[in-house]
């Protein structure tokens, strides 16, 4: 018999709780799973840093000019990297005092200090201190550069999981001297400085190694909050935090009394963070980054920490601005008074200008006075007729125009020669509310001035003088190279890198005028065996285009035509006739090239790589060429046609010590006695490429020396050395250039405006425009004795009659010495009556 025993039904209640329990478990279950794998794929995407060889910050690349001078830093962020040895401990005493007391003893959270930090912040109704240490924040600090500033900085929970992980890990691998390494590497202190040497240089313009406990305790309290603490835009601010870190610090006994009190009552002088770039070497260092993230990329040159040495002689580019800012006003004002910077309508108007003008100099500490030789901003007061002067206010001071320093202010017109056009009384246009630029200056200094002439009669004596200025619409560039190492010693591309930052050396193309025909006359002595007595005819020549149905007829300068000339007075005296008739004799496939026949061109070989024209007017620099091709071709000339590389950038070092590039000369005196071998083993497999023959480089050059020495770049001697050069001048004025060499350096010149709508003054050649700016600054860039140029073995040295090009005879006087390729030399005397040199053209009759 069997018995059956029927249990209880469960409940709904019980049925209820068995599955809520089994939900709750799987809920568990799966939350947890999902836990893991959402810390695995967090703890996956955190910066891995195991040793502190793995903290590879982004740091700042340091770009040099060839005396060591820093001309430019290249950055992201600006962060230097200094190891733990280097940094002072008062400094970290400050940062331990400031954002966390326990570092030492804690595992990376504090929860004393974000305690003690919320107490000191209700008490103070404001936020005094963090809760966050120092392993918090530089893994918060990792987190923004791994992930960007929104990520980093997101308020989100995976965001402050990564952090904890991030801090844990940190915790757990690194030493506490590691990790404050870390902290004080990569945290931003404001004033576009990452890390603490960063900070140190730019707020007071020392390493870190020299901070004063002052010092310190200002940097300690700005990572809390860099741009409420700055002091610069908040110096209240920023005082009162280094005297809560300067407390801190005394409480940690770090510091005595004593010393706080003494730091608190310290001053600092305070600086924004430089810009080297901008301040030393602006065109040239602007072009280096170019180079350089052109070979290396962007993100290595801002981020890679690369040290770049460079050919820039920092006193040459200075001298260069100096001639370009002193040169070029002058023909700036040789082109007329360009009217007021603005008007003041009312008095309103003048009091408040005069005001704002007025707290303007008492930031730079000119309100006291007028600092002589400067620059300031007049607003006409009254201006009197009878006297010739204009009464100005320059701030809270009084000063004087009077007419002898503005005779230059005529109204434009490229028509008329300057000095036949300066003014004798006021321009009727200007009048009171003016607002004009001038330059302080005394009586004798007008004195002086060849444009005071009999103008200072009324001049008065008991008040501050000043001369009208205004700046230049014009613009100018330089570029001068090394001859023998192709090292580019300072390249200017504009009158101000602020005004226009575009390069005038390197990417403008402008049309050389003249300054091309020494390209012209050297083809003719290499390919057609031409010299300084081979004649040319000088008599008008016109060319018929039916296709284009127009007609060319080039002229003189005066159009006036000699008849039979030399090579040697053809290019001394810059004439256009026989330089056309040299282009013709050379052709225009042999000069300029023509591919469908496989000509290169002669000028193409002489570094102008730019397409020149197919047409006989490039002979007079019709087509356009930059300033860096002329440059290079005139050196050519110079380094007696062995051409070596141009040089930008000498040496290129990354942050771990290897060399990337190294392109410097085996002269090069900067690069230590074991690089210099180097090099000179390099260059010694390696010699300078001979382009053209060293007879045809000296006989150009020779012919370049007449020009210095009687001919369109006369001025030239006032360098007081052996120089050689041309001038150039384009049509109608708009472009003016000096190109020249001693046997140390070569440099062009040019002046002009950027557009071709109006002309400068009619009179304004080479000679008068650009010449004077190449002067004042070969006077400086000249720093070696300089001999004259070397003649190459097969070079014999003939005295000639200079009007026919024959030898000088017994009656045809003293004559002048000139160079001949040998075989080459004039065998005719002057007087020998009949003989001609070989004569190159035909009149034209038209």
């Amino acid at each position: 018999m069997s018995i059956i025993i029927e249990g209880r039904r469960p409940t709904r209640l019980g049925q209820l709780l068995r599955w809520t329990g089994v939900l709750l478990a799987a809920a568990t279950f799966a939350g947890g799973l999902t836990a893991i794998v959402s810390y695995v794929s967090l703890a996956e995407d955190v910066p891995n840093i195991v040793t502190l060889a793995d903290y590879r910050p982004p740091i700042t690349t340091h770009v040099y000019g060839q005396e060591g001078q820093l001309i430019g830093e290249l950055y992201r962020e600006k962060r230097i990297y200094v190891p733990y040895e280097r940094i002072p401990k008062i400094l970290v005493q400050a940062v331990l005092a400031s954002e966390d007391d326990r570092f030492f003893v804690h595992g990376g959270l504090d929860y004393w200090g974000i305690l003690r930090a919320a107490v000191a912040n209700v008490r103070a109704m404001r936020v005094v201190q963090g809760g966050s240490t120092i392993t918090q924040q530089v893994a918060k600090a990792l987190l923004i550069e791994a992930e960007g500033y929104g990520s980093g900085t997101a308020k989100k929970l995976g965001r402050k999981v990564k952090e904890a992980i991030l801090a844990r890990r940190l915790e757990r691998k690194l030493a506490k001297t590691d990790i404050l390494t870390l902290y004080l590497n990569q945290i931003f202190f404001g004033n576009q400085a990452y890390g603490v040497e960063a900070a140190a240089e730019n707020y007071f313009r020392k390493h870190v190694e020299e901070l004063s406990i002052a010092e310190a305790a200002l940097l300690a309290g700005l990572p809390q909050a860099p741009s409420s603490y700055s002091p610069i835009s908040h110096p209240e601010e920023a005082r009162q935090r280094r005297e809560y870190v300067l407390k801190r610090m005394n409480e940690c006994g770090f510091i005595s009394a004593t010393e706080a009190e003494e730091a608190r009552t310290t001053a600092i002088p305070i600086y924004r963070a430089p810009n080297f770039a901008k301040e030393t070497t602006p065109f040239f260092t602007e072009h280096v980054r170019r180079l350089l993230v052109e070979a290396y990329g962007e993100k290595q040159v801002l981020e890679g920490g690369l040290e770049v040495t460079t050919t820039v002689d920092v006193e040459r580019y200075r001298a260069a601005e100096d001639a370009a800012y002193e040169k070029l006003r002058m023909v700036d004002k040789r082109q007329g008074f360009q009217g007021p910077l603005k008007h003041l309508e009312t008095p309103d108007e003048t009091s408040k200008f005069l005001a704002a003008y007025t707290n303007e100099l008492e930031r730079l500490d000119r309100k006291s006075k007028l600092e002589d030789r400067e620059l300031y901003v007049g607003v006409v007061s009254r201006v009197d007729r009878p006297q010739q002067l204009l009464e100005l206010k320059i701030g809270p001071h009084r000063a004087v125009l009077p007419l002898a320093a503005m005779r230059w202010a005529r109204t434009p017109n490229p028509e008329l020669y300057f000095d036949s056009a300066l003014i004798s009384e006021i321009p009727k246009s200007m009048r009171v509310g003016d607002v004009l630029l001038v330059r302080t200056t005394t009586l004798e200094r007008l004195k002086k001035s060849e444009l005071a002439g009999g103008y200072l009669k009324n001049v008065p004596t008991a008040v501050q003088l000043v001369a009208l200025e205004q700046e230049p619409r014009l613009e100018a560039a330089l570029m001068s190279v090394d001859v023998d190492s192709g090292y580019v010693l300072a390249m200017l591309g504009g009158y101000s890198f602020d005004r226009s930052e575009f390069n005038r050396a390197i990417q403008s193309c402008r049309q050389p005028g003249s300054s091309f025909k020494p390209i012209v006359y050297s083809g003719a002595i290499e390919m057609l065996g031409w010299n300084a007595s081979t004649t040319v005819l000088d008599a008008p020549l016109t060319f018929d285009d039916p296709d284009a149905q127009r007609r060319w007829k080039p002229q003189n300068f005066g159009d006036k035509f000699l008849g039979e000339v030399t090579v040697r007075t053809a290019l001394q005296n810059s004439m256009n006739i026989p330089a056309v008739r040299t282009a013709m004799a050379v052709s225009l496939d042999e000069l300029v090239g023509n591919p469908e026949k496989g000509k290169e061109g002669w000028a193409k070989r002489l570094g102008i790589k730019t397409k020149l024209p197919h047409e006989l007017g490039v002979a007079l620099g019709q087509g356009c060429v930059t300033m860096n091709e002329l440059v290079e071709a005139y050196r050519l000339f110079a380094s007696l046609g062995a051409r070596s590389p141009q040089v930008f950038i000498t040496r290129v070092v990354d942050r771990d010590g290897k060399v990337l590039q190294d392109a410097g000369h085996h002269s090069d005196p900067w690069g230590g006695p074991r690089i210099r071998t180097e090099r000179a083993l390099k260059a010694a497999f390696s010699p300078p490429e001979q382009i053209i023959e060293a007879e045809t480089a000296f006989l150009i050059t020779r012919l370049m020396r007449n020009v210095v020495t009687g001919g369109t770049g006369v001025a030239a001697q006032a360098v007081g050395v052996p120089v050689a050069g041309k001038t150039g001048t384009t049509n109608d004025s708009f472009d003016a250039w000096f190109v020249g060499f001693s046997t140390e350096i070569v440099t062009a010149a040019w002046v002009g405006y950027d557009d071709y709508v109006v002309p400068m003054g009619r009179y304004e050649q080479g000679g008068r425009a650009a010449l004077p700016l190449w002067v004042t600054y070969m006077k400086k860039a000249i720093k070696r004795p300089t001999r004259e140029f070397d003649a190459p073995p097969n070079i014999e040295w003939i005295r000639i009659d200079p009007k026919t090009g024959h030898r000088a005879g017994p009656s045809s006087g003293a004559g002048v010495v000139e160079a001949y390729k040998k075989g080459s030399e004039p065998s005719e005397l002057t007087e020998a009556g009949t003989a001609k040199a070989h004569q190159i053209g035909k009149v034209d009759e038209r």
